[in-house]
């Protein structure tokens, strides 16, 4: 099991404080990078649109591509299922 620790980030204009394991640092750090660099995007894009309604929309986009992702891994499953069957029928056929 993995040390737990406390990570200091801020996002999007604020200071938060988060429990995460070591392992898992890295990647906390990363998405929080990533999460004010899209807001940052969003604030040049649109700098008169209020601070809650920038941080509900780049939430939006972050959500649309993750259901993008997902429907691309269902589709690669699907894909390698088939995949998966074709070669033992023709593993069989031999």
């Amino acid at each position: 099991m993995s040390e737990v620790v406390t990570v200091e980030l801020r996002l999007i204009e604020q200071t938060f404080r988060l429990s995460t394991t070591v392992d898992q640092k890295p990647d906390l750090e990363r998405a929080g990078q990533l999460l004010n660099e899209k807001f940052q995007e969003f604030r040049r894009k649109a700098p008169n649109v209020e601070h809650n309604k920038l941080v509900i929309m780049v939430a939006l986009e972050l959500m649309q591509e993750v259901l993008s992702m997902n429907k691309s891994l269902q589709e690669y499953s699907h894909c390698e299922r088939l995949l998966s069957t074709i070669l033992e029928d023709v593993e069989k056929a031999v």
